[in-house]
């Protein structure tokens, strides 16, 4: 009756056959919810995985029995594949696979087994791609060809054709092929200016929203820095470049109806906009003064210029306390061309040292969403703890003009807290 009630819950059924095998006498119950599965679920993949090795839960894993228990899991799982060919199935299939090959590092033959297995799923899965195939798959027949030493970048070259807009496929394509050429494993293939147009071209562009992708594309881009091959008014550029996609992208989000999706471009937009700003402020305190955003339109990004202009100074030293200089001028550009967010405010205010600067920073924080209490009440706490008495109650009546009347009273008793 209870697997009647609820008759879609897989997860409740695994249960009841867990309780069951801690009693003795119990085997008919069980063997009824599994039948139960069998018949309920049919084309859910989970369901198929779990009754291909389900009877290994009876087994020690010091039981002699173990190599015949696994040998039975691969035949039902290649029968569960003949009646459900589904990506989802095999994907089931290959984390399994993946799964006894490391618990059987012990075990040699055990281990040869189940590599064998594993890369013959693998062509399998290629031959059928249009088929067996989607994101997550591709990812995981990745990892086992980086593990076999195959070709990995042909392999994700090919998915990233398959599943264009996928963050998490391009990611990893990248990754490998940016890892190849630090290496010195890909000369040719993947060449510096390959990899850079890869990435601007088509990476960026089809996965706009990624920010571990963007996060790879300016570690790519500052590490040519760090090496002295290219200058900084050519990095500027490229944080130009993201601030007015990504900013256009955000613009785009906001026509639409998912809340989630531009609330994940904003967060996005801040953390581009604070990469830039500690990008700056880690510069070694010798370095030229960082230009305006103004002058940079024709600062192209190429590896492979020779970049006259770079400094002779170690570029990858972190001063001890920051470049300030370099700081002011990158939030200066931010502040001019980029649509700060309250996040890029708050990392300045953090590392900027001079009361006037501060004041400034603070009060262009306030701007950004005057609705918002957080950054007047920043803006208050600075002025009471530099002294700024008269000028706070100027803010505080600013304030209170601007944020909903609803959320007042918490503001001012924040603020007369200050002074307690």
């Amino acid at each position: 009756q209870a697997i009647q009630a609820i008759s879609d819950d897989l997860s409740f059924r695994q249960e009841l056959i867990a309780i069951a095998g801690q009693f003795a006498g119990a085997e008919q119950l069980r063997q009824r919810v599994l039948d139960s599965i069998g018949q309920d679920f049919v084309t859910d993949a989970d369901a198929r995985a779990y009754l291909c090795s389900v009877h290994l839960s009876t087994i020690s894993t010091e039981s002699p029995e173990l190599i015949d228990g696994l040998q039975l899991a691969v035949e039902n799982f290649k029968q569960a594949l003949s009646e459900l060919d589904t990506p989802e199935m095999w994907a089931k299939y290959v984390e399994f696979l993946s799964q006894w090959l490391d618990a059987s590092e012990s075990m040699k033959s055990l281990q040869a087994y189940f590599a064998a297995q594993r890369k013959r799923a693998v062509a399998m899965i290629s031959e059928s791609r249009d088929v067996r195939l989607n994101e997550e798959l591709a990812l995981s027949c990745a990892d086992v060809i980086e593990a076999d030493g195959g070709d990995e970048l042909s392999w994700l070259a090919d998915a990233t054709q398959r599943f264009p807009e996928s963050a998490d496929v391009w990611h990893r394509r990248m990754s490998a092929l940016v890892a190849g050429n630090h290496d010195g494993l890909a000369s040719g293939i993947a060449s510096s200016s390959r990899i850079d147009n890869l990435f601007t071209s088509q990476a960026l562009l089809q996965a706009p929203a990624s920010r571990k992708l963007w996060d790879l594309w300016f570690n790519w881009t500052e590490l040519w820095f760090s090496r002295k091959d290219v200058s900084a008014d050519k990095v500027q550029a490229r944080y130009m470049s993201a601030f007015a996609r990504v900013t256009q992208q955000r613009t785009l989000q906001a026509l639409s109806a998912d809340p989630d999706s531009l609330a994940q471009v904003q967060a996005l937009v801040a953390h581009l906009q604070t990469r830039y700003i500690d990008w700056a402020w880690k510069l070694p305190a010798s370095h030229q003064p960082l230009s305006a955003f103004g002058e940079l339109a024709h600062a192209q990004f190429r590896p492979d210029d020779d970049d006259s202009d770079m400094e002779d100074s170690e570029q990858c030293a972190e001063p001890a306390t920051g470049n300030i200089e370099a700081l002011r001028q990158a939030y200066r550009n931010v502040s001019r061309h980029a649509f700060p967010t309250p996040g890029f405010y708050r990392r300045c205010i953090e590392l900027e040292t001079d009361a006037k600067h501060l004041a400034m920073l603070h009060e262009m924080a306030c701007r950004v969403d005057e609705a918002e209490s957080e950054p007047w009440l920043a803006y208050l706490r600075f002025l009471a703890e530099s002294k700024q008495l008269s000028q706070a109650s100027d803010v505080f009546w600013r304030a209170t003009q601007t944020i909903p009347d609803a959320e007042l009273p918490a503001f001012e008793a924040a603020y007369k807290n200050m002074f307690q």
